[in-house]
Protein backbone atom coordinates (compact mmCIF):
# COMPACT_ATOMS: atom_id res chain seq x y z
CA UNK A 1 0.00 0.00 0.00
CA UNK A 2 1.45 3.44 -0.91
CA UNK A 3 2.48 5.55 2.11
CA UNK A 4 -0.03 8.27 1.26
CA UNK A 5 -2.88 5.75 1.05
CA UNK A 6 -1.79 4.08 4.26
CA UNK A 7 -1.74 7.44 6.02
CA UNK A 8 -5.16 8.29 4.65
CA UNK A 9 -6.56 4.95 5.81
CA UNK A 10 -5.07 5.35 9.26
CA UNK A 11 -6.51 8.87 9.61
CA UNK A 12 -9.93 7.62 8.51
CA UNK A 13 -9.82 4.86 11.12
CA UNK A 14 -8.82 7.42 13.74
CA UNK A 15 -11.72 9.70 12.82
CA UNK A 16 -14.19 6.84 13.01
CA UNK A 17 -12.73 5.68 16.31
CA UNK A 18 -13.03 9.10 17.88
CA UNK A 19 -16.59 9.49 16.62
CA UNK A 20 -17.52 6.11 18.06
CA UNK A 21 -15.85 6.82 21.39
CA UNK A 22 -13.56 3.79 21.15
CA UNK A 23 -11.28 5.17 23.89
CA UNK A 24 -14.06 4.49 26.36
CA UNK A 25 -15.25 1.24 24.74
CA UNK A 26 -12.37 -0.66 23.13
CA UNK A 27 -13.14 -2.54 19.91
CA UNK A 28 -13.66 -6.29 19.95
CA UNK A 29 -10.33 -8.07 19.99
CA UNK A 30 -9.22 -11.29 18.36
CA UNK A 31 -9.04 -14.34 20.58
CA UNK A 32 -5.77 -14.39 22.50
CA UNK A 33 -5.23 -10.64 22.22
CA UNK A 34 -3.37 -9.15 25.17
CA UNK A 35 -4.59 -5.86 26.65
CA UNK A 36 -3.42 -3.45 29.33
CA UNK A 37 -5.40 -0.59 30.89
CA UNK A 38 -3.57 2.47 32.20
CA UNK A 39 -5.12 5.15 34.38
CA UNK A 40 -3.56 8.60 34.12
CA UNK A 41 -4.54 11.89 35.74
CA UNK A 42 -4.80 14.16 32.70
CA UNK A 43 -4.94 14.28 28.92
CA UNK A 44 -2.45 15.99 26.63
CA UNK A 45 -2.66 19.78 26.63
CA UNK A 46 -1.90 19.84 22.89
CA UNK A 47 -1.39 17.18 20.24
CA UNK A 48 1.90 18.76 19.15
CA UNK A 49 4.76 16.84 20.76
CA UNK A 50 7.23 19.65 20.04
CA UNK A 51 5.50 22.34 22.06
CA UNK A 52 3.71 20.66 24.99
CA UNK A 53 5.11 21.51 28.41
CA UNK A 54 3.25 19.17 30.77
CA UNK A 55 4.27 15.78 32.12
CA UNK A 56 0.74 14.52 31.47
CA UNK A 57 1.35 15.17 27.77
CA UNK A 58 4.88 13.80 27.75
CA UNK A 59 3.99 10.38 29.19
CA UNK A 60 1.26 9.86 26.58
CA UNK A 61 3.51 10.93 23.69
CA UNK A 62 6.08 8.36 24.81
CA UNK A 63 3.67 5.57 23.92
CA UNK A 64 3.80 6.62 20.25
CA UNK A 65 6.87 8.76 19.54
CA UNK A 66 10.58 8.11 20.04
CA UNK A 67 13.65 10.22 20.68
CA UNK A 68 17.12 9.68 19.25
CA UNK A 69 18.54 8.90 22.69
CA UNK A 70 17.16 7.97 26.09
CA UNK A 71 18.59 7.34 29.56
CA UNK A 72 19.14 4.32 31.80
CA UNK A 73 18.80 3.70 35.55
CA UNK A 74 22.12 5.47 36.15
CA UNK A 75 21.06 8.59 34.22
CA UNK A 76 23.48 7.67 31.44
CA UNK A 77 22.59 8.13 27.78
CA UNK A 78 21.61 5.03 25.85
CA UNK A 79 20.34 4.32 22.32
CA UNK A 80 16.88 5.30 21.21
CA UNK A 81 16.10 5.72 17.52
CA UNK A 82 19.83 6.23 17.11
CA UNK A 83 21.59 2.90 17.64
CA UNK A 84 24.93 4.68 18.09
CA UNK A 85 26.53 8.12 18.20
CA UNK A 86 29.95 9.69 18.41
CA UNK A 87 31.43 13.12 18.96
CA UNK A 88 33.97 13.74 16.20
CA UNK A 89 34.99 17.17 17.50
CA UNK A 90 33.93 19.53 20.32
CA UNK A 91 31.14 20.82 18.08
CA UNK A 92 30.43 17.85 15.78
CA UNK A 93 28.15 14.88 16.48
CA UNK A 94 27.33 11.95 14.21
CA UNK A 95 24.28 9.78 14.94
CA UNK A 96 23.45 6.50 13.21
CA UNK A 97 19.80 5.42 13.03
CA UNK A 98 18.56 1.89 13.63
CA UNK A 99 18.34 -0.01 10.32
CA UNK A 100 14.89 -1.44 11.09
CA UNK A 101 13.18 1.65 12.57
CA UNK A 102 9.92 2.40 10.77
CA UNK A 103 6.92 4.67 11.10
CA UNK A 104 3.56 3.09 11.86
CA UNK A 105 2.71 3.28 8.13
CA UNK A 106 5.70 1.08 7.29
CA UNK A 107 8.02 3.74 5.86
CA UNK A 108 11.62 3.61 7.18
CA UNK A 109 12.76 6.36 9.53
CA UNK A 110 15.41 8.36 7.68
CA UNK A 111 17.99 11.04 8.33
CA UNK A 112 15.67 13.49 6.57
CA UNK A 113 13.05 12.86 9.27
CA UNK A 114 15.63 13.67 11.94
CA UNK A 115 16.93 16.82 10.28
CA UNK A 116 13.41 18.06 9.52
CA UNK A 117 12.25 17.42 13.09
CA UNK A 118 15.22 19.28 14.62
CA UNK A 119 14.69 22.14 12.17
CA UNK A 120 11.05 22.34 13.21
CA UNK A 121 12.00 22.42 16.90
CA UNK A 122 14.75 25.02 16.56
CA UNK A 123 13.14 27.16 13.89
CA UNK A 124 16.21 26.85 11.67
CA UNK A 125 15.74 28.70 8.35
CA UNK A 126 12.38 30.05 9.45
CA UNK A 127 11.59 33.64 8.62
CA UNK A 128 11.93 35.41 12.02
CA UNK A 129 8.53 37.00 11.53
CA UNK A 130 6.82 33.73 10.72
CA UNK A 131 4.31 32.74 8.07
CA UNK A 132 2.76 36.20 7.77
CA UNK A 133 6.05 37.68 6.56
CA UNK A 134 6.64 35.01 3.91
CA UNK A 135 6.22 36.29 0.36
CA UNK A 136 5.98 33.11 -1.69
CA UNK A 137 3.97 29.96 -1.20
CA UNK A 138 7.18 28.00 -0.71
CA UNK A 139 8.34 30.44 2.00
CA UNK A 140 4.97 30.15 3.72
CA UNK A 141 5.20 26.36 3.65
CA UNK A 142 8.70 26.36 5.14
CA UNK A 143 7.76 28.90 7.80
CA UNK A 144 4.68 26.94 8.86
CA UNK A 145 6.73 23.76 9.24
CA UNK A 146 9.08 25.25 11.83
CA UNK A 147 7.83 26.30 15.21
CA UNK A 148 10.94 27.32 17.20
CA UNK A 149 9.91 25.29 20.26
CA UNK A 150 11.09 26.39 23.68
CA UNK A 151 13.06 23.13 23.78
CA UNK A 152 15.23 24.15 20.84
CA UNK A 153 17.27 26.41 23.11
CA UNK A 154 18.51 23.36 25.00
CA UNK A 155 20.32 22.16 21.85
CA UNK A 156 22.65 25.15 21.70
CA UNK A 157 23.01 26.85 18.31
CA UNK A 158 23.03 24.42 15.40
CA UNK A 159 25.30 25.56 12.59
CA UNK A 160 24.49 22.82 10.10
CA UNK A 161 22.86 19.41 9.72
CA UNK A 162 23.67 17.01 6.89
CA UNK A 163 22.81 13.44 5.93
CA UNK A 164 25.84 11.52 4.55
CA UNK A 165 23.36 8.69 3.90
CA UNK A 166 19.77 7.73 4.78
CA UNK A 167 20.74 6.44 8.24
CA UNK A 168 23.38 8.98 9.26
CA UNK A 169 22.94 12.50 10.62
CA UNK A 170 25.85 14.88 11.12
CA UNK A 171 25.19 17.87 13.37
CA UNK A 172 27.62 20.74 13.77
CA UNK A 173 27.09 23.34 16.51
CA UNK A 174 28.39 26.89 16.43
CA UNK A 175 30.23 26.32 19.71
CA UNK A 176 30.60 23.47 22.24
CA UNK A 177 27.37 22.69 24.07
CA UNK A 178 27.63 19.86 26.61
CA UNK A 179 23.86 19.28 27.07
CA UNK A 180 23.25 18.78 23.33
CA UNK A 181 23.03 14.99 23.54
CA UNK A 182 21.05 14.96 26.83
CA UNK A 183 18.57 17.37 25.22
CA UNK A 184 17.89 14.79 22.51
CA UNK A 185 16.68 12.36 25.20
CA UNK A 186 13.58 14.35 26.14
CA UNK A 187 10.27 13.60 24.43
CA UNK A 188 9.93 17.21 23.29
CA UNK A 189 12.79 16.33 20.91
CA UNK A 190 10.75 13.48 19.39
CA UNK A 191 11.35 12.65 15.75
CA UNK A 192 8.26 12.97 13.55
CA UNK A 193 7.59 11.69 9.99
CA UNK A 194 8.60 14.65 7.85
CA UNK A 195 7.59 13.25 4.45
CA UNK A 196 3.99 12.84 5.62
CA UNK A 197 4.12 16.19 7.39
CA UNK A 198 5.22 17.96 4.23
CA UNK A 199 2.72 16.26 1.92
CA UNK A 200 -0.13 16.99 4.34
CA UNK A 201 -1.09 13.39 5.13
CA UNK A 202 -0.01 13.90 8.77
CA UNK A 203 -0.72 16.94 10.93
CA UNK A 204 1.21 16.91 14.25
CA UNK A 205 -1.15 19.50 15.71
CA UNK A 206 -4.11 17.17 15.28
CA UNK A 207 -2.82 13.60 15.49
CA UNK A 208 0.00 11.38 16.72
CA UNK A 209 2.09 9.26 14.34
CA UNK A 210 5.39 7.84 15.44
CA UNK A 211 7.88 4.99 15.33
CA UNK A 212 7.28 3.87 18.92
CA UNK A 213 5.60 0.71 20.23
CA UNK A 214 2.00 1.88 19.83
CA UNK A 215 -0.20 3.75 17.36
CA UNK A 216 -3.49 5.56 17.95
CA UNK A 217 -6.84 4.16 16.86
CA UNK A 218 -9.09 6.21 19.13
CA UNK A 219 -9.08 9.35 21.25
CA UNK A 220 -11.90 10.94 23.19
CA UNK A 221 -10.53 14.19 24.73
CA UNK A 222 -10.33 14.16 28.53
CA UNK A 223 -11.72 10.61 28.59
CA UNK A 224 -9.17 8.31 27.03
CA UNK A 225 -7.17 6.79 24.19
CA UNK A 226 -7.07 3.46 22.42
CA UNK A 227 -3.58 2.46 21.34
CA UNK A 228 -2.68 -0.69 19.42
CA UNK A 229 0.66 -2.26 18.66
CA UNK A 230 2.72 -0.66 15.90
CA UNK A 231 3.26 -3.62 13.54
CA UNK A 232 6.48 -2.00 12.28
CA UNK A 233 8.08 -1.34 15.67
CA UNK A 234 11.81 -2.05 15.43
CA UNK A 235 11.97 -4.34 18.52
CA UNK A 236 10.98 -7.77 17.28
CA UNK A 237 8.33 -9.33 19.51
CA UNK A 238 7.39 -6.05 21.19
CA UNK A 239 5.26 -4.57 22.55
CA UNK A 240 4.13 -7.54 24.60
CA UNK A 241 0.48 -6.46 24.46
CA UNK A 242 -1.73 -5.78 21.46
CA UNK A 243 -3.83 -2.99 22.94
CA UNK A 244 -3.18 -0.29 25.52
CA UNK A 245 -6.29 1.49 26.74
CA UNK A 246 -5.58 4.84 28.40
CA UNK A 247 -8.26 6.10 30.79
CA UNK A 248 -8.12 9.74 31.91
CA UNK A 249 -9.03 9.70 35.62
CA UNK A 250 -8.21 13.05 37.30
CA UNK A 251 -9.40 12.07 40.78
CA UNK A 252 -6.86 10.14 42.82
CA UNK A 253 -9.46 8.17 44.81
CA UNK A 254 -11.16 7.19 41.56
CA UNK A 255 -7.85 5.83 40.20
CA UNK A 256 -7.38 3.77 43.35
CA UNK A 257 -10.94 2.42 43.02
CA UNK A 258 -10.30 1.54 39.37
CA UNK A 259 -7.18 -0.38 40.38
CA UNK A 260 -9.10 -2.29 43.03
CA UNK A 261 -11.94 -3.32 40.74
CA UNK A 262 -9.66 -4.17 37.81
CA UNK A 263 -10.75 -1.47 35.36
CA UNK A 264 -7.11 -0.39 35.15
CA UNK A 265 -3.91 -2.38 35.62
CA UNK A 266 -1.59 0.47 36.61
CA UNK A 267 -1.62 4.18 37.41
CA UNK A 268 0.66 7.01 38.49
CA UNK A 269 0.38 9.09 41.67
CA UNK A 270 2.15 12.10 43.21
CA UNK A 271 0.68 11.59 46.69
CA UNK A 272 3.31 10.11 49.06
CA UNK A 273 0.47 8.61 51.12
CA UNK A 274 -0.45 6.23 48.31
CA UNK A 275 1.44 3.34 49.93
CA UNK A 276 -0.63 3.68 53.09
CA UNK A 277 -3.87 4.08 51.13
CA UNK A 278 -3.48 0.77 49.30
CA UNK A 279 -1.59 -1.18 51.98
CA UNK A 280 -4.55 -3.45 52.76
CA UNK A 281 -4.71 -4.77 49.17
CA UNK A 282 -1.85 -7.19 48.58
CA UNK A 283 -2.54 -7.23 44.86
CA UNK A 284 -1.42 -3.59 44.60
CA UNK A 285 2.32 -2.97 44.41
CA UNK A 286 3.71 0.55 44.86
CA UNK A 287 6.97 1.55 43.16
CA UNK A 288 8.62 4.87 44.07
CA UNK A 289 10.66 6.42 41.27
CA UNK A 290 13.15 9.12 42.15
CA UNK A 291 13.49 11.97 39.68
CA UNK A 292 15.62 15.01 38.97
CA UNK A 293 12.45 17.06 39.50
CA UNK A 294 11.80 18.97 42.71
CA UNK A 295 9.26 21.17 44.40
CA UNK A 296 10.17 24.84 44.50
CA UNK A 297 8.92 28.21 45.68
CA UNK A 298 9.18 31.30 43.44
CA UNK A 299 9.80 34.63 45.18
CA UNK A 300 8.89 37.85 43.40
CA UNK A 301 11.99 40.04 43.22
CA UNK A 302 10.55 42.55 40.73
CA UNK A 303 7.04 43.46 41.87
CA UNK A 304 6.86 46.86 43.52
CA UNK A 305 4.36 45.53 46.05
CA UNK A 306 6.13 42.24 46.62
CA UNK A 307 7.16 41.46 50.19
CA UNK A 308 10.26 39.82 48.72
CA UNK A 309 11.53 42.65 46.54
CA UNK A 310 14.36 43.14 49.06
CA UNK A 311 16.94 40.39 48.52
CA UNK A 312 17.63 40.17 52.24
CA UNK A 313 14.03 39.18 52.93
CA UNK A 314 14.26 36.47 50.28
CA UNK A 315 17.48 35.20 51.81
CA UNK A 316 15.88 35.17 55.25
CA UNK A 317 13.00 33.01 54.05
CA UNK A 318 15.46 30.60 52.42
CA UNK A 319 17.40 30.25 55.68
CA UNK A 320 14.23 29.72 57.70
CA UNK A 321 13.10 26.65 55.77
CA UNK A 322 13.44 23.25 57.40
CA UNK A 323 13.67 21.01 54.36
CA UNK A 324 14.30 17.89 56.46
CA UNK A 325 11.05 18.45 58.33
CA UNK A 326 9.28 19.11 55.04
CA UNK A 327 10.49 15.77 53.62
CA UNK A 328 9.45 13.95 56.79
CA UNK A 329 6.08 15.61 57.44
CA UNK A 330 4.80 16.08 53.90
CA UNK A 331 6.41 13.16 52.13
CA UNK A 332 6.57 10.57 54.89
CA UNK A 333 10.30 10.19 54.34
CA UNK A 334 9.95 9.35 50.62
CA UNK A 335 11.27 12.73 49.52
CA UNK A 336 14.61 14.33 50.40
CA UNK A 337 15.80 17.93 50.71
CA UNK A 338 16.77 19.02 47.23
CA UNK A 339 18.99 21.62 45.60
CA UNK A 340 19.08 23.85 42.52
CA UNK A 341 21.36 21.13 41.08
CA UNK A 342 19.10 18.10 41.76
CA UNK A 343 20.45 15.53 44.18
CA UNK A 344 19.55 12.72 41.74
CA UNK A 345 22.57 13.72 39.64
CA UNK A 346 24.86 12.74 42.49
CA UNK A 347 26.63 16.12 42.46
CA UNK A 348 27.80 17.85 45.65
CA UNK A 349 27.10 21.30 44.21
CA UNK A 350 24.82 23.48 46.38
CA UNK A 351 25.13 21.26 49.46
CA UNK A 352 27.69 23.54 51.08
CA UNK A 353 25.67 26.74 50.84
CA UNK A 354 24.41 28.25 54.11
CA UNK A 355 20.76 27.28 53.62
CA UNK A 356 21.80 23.61 53.69
CA UNK A 357 25.13 23.54 55.57
CA UNK A 358 24.48 25.59 58.70
CA UNK A 359 22.74 24.07 61.75
CA UNK A 360 19.14 25.23 61.96
CA UNK A 361 19.71 27.43 65.00
CA UNK A 362 22.41 29.37 63.16
CA UNK A 363 20.25 29.67 60.07
CA UNK A 364 17.38 31.14 62.08
CA UNK A 365 19.66 33.66 63.80
CA UNK A 366 21.19 34.73 60.50
CA UNK A 367 17.69 35.11 58.99
CA UNK A 368 16.62 37.41 61.82
CA UNK A 369 19.75 39.51 61.33
CA UNK A 370 19.00 39.88 57.62
CA UNK A 371 15.44 41.06 58.35
CA UNK A 372 16.73 43.54 60.92
CA UNK A 373 19.27 44.88 58.41
CA UNK A 374 16.42 45.29 55.90
CA UNK A 375 14.47 47.25 58.52
CA UNK A 376 11.73 44.61 58.45
CA UNK A 377 11.85 42.51 61.63
CA UNK A 378 8.30 41.43 60.80
CA UNK A 379 7.06 40.68 57.26
CA UNK A 380 3.61 39.74 55.99
CA UNK A 381 3.47 37.90 52.68
CA UNK A 382 1.05 35.86 50.61
CA UNK A 383 2.02 32.31 49.64
CA UNK A 384 0.10 30.84 46.70
CA UNK A 385 -0.53 27.09 46.80
CA UNK A 386 -2.72 26.10 43.89
CA UNK A 387 -5.61 23.71 44.36
CA UNK A 388 -4.22 21.52 41.56
CA UNK A 389 -2.40 19.25 44.00
CA UNK A 390 -3.01 18.86 47.76
CA UNK A 391 0.76 18.47 48.22
CA UNK A 392 1.20 22.21 47.69
CA UNK A 393 -1.04 23.05 50.64
CA UNK A 394 0.91 20.67 52.87
CA UNK A 395 4.24 22.19 51.85
CA UNK A 396 2.79 25.65 52.42
CA UNK A 397 1.79 24.77 55.97
CA UNK A 398 5.31 23.60 56.85
CA UNK A 399 6.78 26.74 55.26
CA UNK A 400 4.34 28.87 57.24
CA UNK A 401 5.50 27.31 60.51
CA UNK A 402 9.18 27.61 59.56
CA UNK A 403 9.01 31.25 58.44
CA UNK A 404 7.07 32.37 61.51
CA UNK A 405 10.11 31.54 63.65
CA UNK A 406 12.08 34.40 62.08
CA UNK A 407 9.26 36.93 61.78
CA UNK A 408 7.90 36.20 58.29
CA UNK A 409 4.14 35.66 58.39
CA UNK A 410 3.02 33.68 55.36
CA UNK A 411 -0.69 33.82 54.53
CA UNK A 412 -1.60 30.78 52.42
CA UNK A 413 -3.82 31.45 49.43
CA UNK A 414 -5.24 28.56 47.39
CA UNK A 415 -6.58 29.30 43.92
CA UNK A 416 -7.42 27.55 40.64
CA UNK A 417 -4.52 26.83 38.29
CA UNK A 418 -5.61 29.33 35.63
CA UNK A 419 -5.72 32.18 38.15
CA UNK A 420 -2.36 31.12 39.59
CA UNK A 421 -0.72 31.06 36.15
CA UNK A 422 -2.04 34.50 35.34
CA UNK A 423 -0.93 36.08 38.61
CA UNK A 424 2.52 34.50 38.71
CA UNK A 425 3.74 34.12 35.14
CA UNK A 426 1.75 36.76 33.26
CA UNK A 427 1.20 39.66 35.64
CA UNK A 428 3.84 39.02 38.28
CA UNK A 429 1.36 40.13 40.97
CA UNK A 430 2.33 37.89 43.88
CA UNK A 431 4.77 37.48 46.77
CA UNK A 432 5.56 33.77 46.78
CA UNK A 433 4.18 30.81 44.82
CA UNK A 434 4.72 27.06 45.04
CA UNK A 435 5.39 24.88 42.02
CA UNK A 436 7.87 22.26 40.85
CA UNK A 437 10.78 22.23 38.43
CA UNK A 438 11.85 19.58 35.92
CA UNK A 439 15.52 18.61 36.23
CA UNK A 440 15.92 16.77 32.91
CA UNK A 441 19.11 14.83 32.17
CA UNK A 442 21.96 17.31 32.67
CA UNK A 443 22.57 19.80 35.53
CA UNK A 444 23.08 22.73 33.17
CA UNK A 445 19.60 22.20 31.71
CA UNK A 446 17.86 22.92 35.01
CA UNK A 447 20.03 25.74 36.39
CA UNK A 448 19.69 27.48 33.02
CA UNK A 449 16.27 28.72 34.19
CA UNK A 450 17.97 31.10 36.66
CA UNK A 451 18.72 33.31 33.66
CA UNK A 452 15.30 34.84 32.93
CA UNK A 453 16.43 36.03 29.48
CA UNK A 454 16.99 32.38 28.57
CA UNK A 455 14.03 30.96 30.49
CA UNK A 456 11.47 33.64 29.50
CA UNK A 457 8.72 32.09 31.68
CA UNK A 458 10.05 33.87 34.81
CA UNK A 459 10.88 37.29 33.39
CA UNK A 460 8.10 39.03 35.36
CA UNK A 461 9.45 38.01 38.76
CA UNK A 462 13.09 36.89 38.44
CA UNK A 463 15.95 39.36 38.71
CA UNK A 464 18.47 39.29 35.85
CA UNK A 465 22.03 39.01 37.18
CA UNK A 466 24.63 39.44 34.40
CA UNK A 467 27.41 37.60 36.25
CA UNK A 468 25.15 34.61 36.88
CA UNK A 469 23.89 34.62 33.29
CA UNK A 470 27.50 34.59 32.05
CA UNK A 471 28.38 31.71 34.39
CA UNK A 472 25.38 29.70 33.23
CA UNK A 473 26.34 30.23 29.60
CA UNK A 474 29.93 29.18 30.27
CA UNK A 475 28.70 26.03 32.03
CA UNK A 476 27.01 24.83 28.86
CA UNK A 477 30.39 24.66 27.10
CA UNK A 478 32.29 22.92 29.91
CA UNK A 479 32.67 19.12 29.65
CA UNK A 480 31.66 17.01 32.62
CA UNK A 481 34.47 16.78 35.17
CA UNK A 482 36.15 18.64 38.05
CA UNK A 483 36.10 22.03 36.30
CA UNK A 484 32.37 21.73 35.62
CA UNK A 485 31.73 20.69 39.23
CA UNK A 486 33.61 23.80 40.41
CA UNK A 487 31.54 25.98 38.08
CA UNK A 488 28.35 24.39 39.41
CA UNK A 489 29.41 25.12 42.99
CA UNK A 490 30.03 28.78 42.11
CA UNK A 491 26.65 29.00 40.38
CA UNK A 492 24.98 27.53 43.48
CA UNK A 493 26.45 30.28 45.63
CA UNK A 494 25.16 32.93 43.23
CA UNK A 495 21.73 31.30 43.14
CA UNK A 496 21.60 31.31 46.94
CA UNK A 497 22.63 34.95 47.02
CA UNK A 498 19.74 35.93 44.74
CA UNK A 499 17.26 33.65 46.54
CA UNK A 500 14.75 34.08 43.72
CA UNK A 501 13.74 30.46 43.15
CA UNK A 502 14.17 28.17 46.16
CA UNK A 503 14.55 24.43 45.73
CA UNK A 504 12.66 22.55 48.43
CA UNK A 505 12.36 18.75 48.30
CA UNK A 506 12.67 16.07 45.64
CA UNK A 507 9.60 15.08 43.65
CA UNK A 508 9.03 11.34 43.78
CA UNK A 509 6.70 9.67 41.30
CA UNK A 510 4.69 6.66 42.43
CA UNK A 511 3.38 3.90 40.18
CA UNK A 512 0.84 1.40 41.49
CA UNK A 513 0.15 -1.78 39.53
CA UNK A 514 -1.96 -4.90 39.91
CA UNK A 515 0.63 -7.65 40.33
CA UNK A 516 -2.00 -10.28 39.56
CA UNK A 517 -2.88 -8.63 36.25
CA UNK A 518 0.44 -7.47 34.81
CA UNK A 519 4.24 -7.43 34.95
CA UNK A 520 5.90 -4.02 34.86
CA UNK A 521 9.44 -2.69 34.48
CA UNK A 522 10.49 0.68 35.91
CA UNK A 523 13.85 2.37 36.47
CA UNK A 524 14.60 3.59 40.01
CA UNK A 525 15.28 7.11 38.70
CA UNK A 526 14.07 9.26 35.81
CA UNK A 527 15.44 12.49 34.43
CA UNK A 528 13.09 13.07 31.51
CA UNK A 529 9.70 12.18 32.99
CA UNK A 530 10.01 8.91 31.07
CA UNK A 531 8.52 6.75 33.81
CA UNK A 532 6.95 4.40 31.27
CA UNK A 533 9.89 4.17 28.86
CA UNK A 534 9.75 0.35 29.05
CA UNK A 535 6.05 0.19 28.19
CA UNK A 536 6.82 -2.17 25.30
CA UNK A 537 7.95 -4.69 27.93
CA UNK A 538 4.85 -4.43 30.12
CA UNK A 539 3.06 -7.78 30.04
CA UNK A 540 -0.59 -8.63 30.63
CA UNK A 541 -1.73 -11.58 32.77
CA UNK A 542 -5.37 -11.22 31.74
Amino acid sequence: MPASLAAFTRRAVLALAVAAGLAATPPALAQGTKTLNWGTAADVDTMDVHIAGTVASWVIYQMVYETLLTTDKDMKLRPGLAESWKQEAPTVYVLTLRPNAKWSNGRPVTADDVIGSLQRITGVEMNPQGVAAAKTEEEKKKASQRIASYWGRQFGVIKSMTAPDARTVRVELEKPHTPFLPALAHITAAIIPMKEFRDGSYDPTKELMGSGPFMVTGHKPKEGWTLVRNPYYWRTGYPKVDTLNVLIIPDEAARVAALRDGRIDYAGFANPDIGRLVANDKRLVVDAQNTTNYYRVDLNALGEKSAFKDKRVRQALDLSLDRDAMASIVFAGEGKPDYPVPGAFGKQACRDTDAYRLPRAQRLEKAKQLLAAAGKPSVDAELIATSADPIYARIAQVMQQNAKQVGINLHIQQMPVAEYLNKVFTKGEFDAALSWLAGYTDPSMVVAWWNPKFAVWNTVFHEYVPALADALEQLKSTPDGPQRDAELASICRQIEDGANILALVSKVDFVVHRSDLMDIRLDPVSGSSNTYQYVAEFASKH
